[in-house]
């Protein structure tokens, strides 16, 4: 359940639908919620790249305080 993974113009539909829960100090990850209470984190997995590359949001199984 928790290798989806969505990018690019995927990931700008979906997250119009998407309720946002909370966005870490750092401001580069931000936890939201999908119609179906799904949970997804929204990363940038190229910090090597200028400005963290193109973000992706990923599903995963619970939130880190959970």
């Amino acid at each position: 359940m928790t290798d989806k993974i969505l990018e690019g113009e995927e990931l700008i539909e979906k997250k119009k639908l998407f309720q946002k829960i909370k966005t870490d100090e750092s401001g580069w990850n931000t936890w939201y919620i999908d119609e179906n209470f799904n949970k997804w984190i929204e990363e940038y997995p190229n910090s090597e790249l200028h400005g963290g590359g193109s973000p992706q949001l990923r599903l995963i199984a619970k939130f880190p305080w959970e």
